[in-house]
């Protein structure tokens, strides 16, 4: 199995901080810390009154729903494309959030690994090899990546340099009732390059999102059943090594 130096699902949402790699806070497992929720409502901004219909006054949306957001459950379709070798890859599955820092990534195929994050380990598991390997989420893991809108947090409009997406990429990726943003970390990040998301004008919701590598591969996030704050327990990000796999560590 490939090692976790390198990005699992060219995303950047799990990897190992490089030198270029921007490093947690000491105690922080995975994505920055959302502000405190009361009562299930988003906490208010600490940033500057932002223009209506400007990029920033959108990415300050998307930081309110997903302060908002305790849980969340989707179906996704993932398309990933490498210009270099030609190739395009569709992928499909689901995916479980819950705060701080617990997600689950199942795809349909066999074929493919599977990811589950609980908060202080990680497990990659092949279900092809019957592989499994598991690392400790720590600070020396940058676990959020290309990754942190679905956690909020006050940093979000922080960390990101954010402008209304070009009318090519609009018309490439873009969704009726919605506006799509480009996001360049401020910090240079070693595995992409611009986060793209498809926010949805009622609500601030990312309904898609493109993810564009240093390699410039890219990969193609539609979310659907996108499911709210059902009270998912922390146990469900948890994984049991079945009978018949190899775990390993790194």
């Amino acid at each position: 199995m490939e090692t976790l130096s390198a990005c699992l699902l060219s995303l950047g949402f799990l990897c190992l901080s490089g030198p270029d790699a921007a490093t947690p806070a000491a105690g922080a497992a995975v994505a920055p810390a959302a502000a405190t929720v009361e009562a299930g409502k988003p906490a208010a901004p600490e940033t500057p009154v932002v223009k209506k219909g400007s990029a920033s006054a959108v990415l300050a949306s998307v930081q309110a729903f997903y302060d908002g957001t305790i849980d969340l459950t989707a179906d996704f379709k993932q398309t990933y494309v490498h210009p270099v070798y030609g190739t395009r890859t569709v992928t499909k599955g689901a995916m479980t959030l819950k705060k701080p820092g617990m997600m689950v990534w199942d795809y349909e195929t066999q074929s493919d690994p599977d990811f589950y994050v609980d908060g202080e380990n990680m497990w990659v598991v092949e279900h092809d090899t019957r592989q499994v390997v598991s690392q400790k989420v720590d600070a020396n893991t940058n676990l959020a990546g290309a990754m942190k809108f679905l956690f909020g947090g006050q940093k979000l409009i922080k960390e990101f340099k954010v402008r209304l997406a070009s009318e090519a990429l609009v018309k490439r990726y873009g969704q009726a009732g919605h506006t799509v943003i480009e996001l360049k970390p401020k910090e240079k990040d070693p595995h992409y390059k611009t986060l793209l998301l498809v926010v949805n004008d009622q609500s601030g919701r990312v309904d898609a999102f493109v993810v564009r590598n240093r390699d410039n591969s890219v990969n193609h996030f539609e979310l659907s059943k996108i499911t709210l704050n059902s009270g998912l327990k922390a146990d469900a990000f948890k994984y049991k090594v079945p009978k018949g796999y190899v775990m390993s560590k790194e």
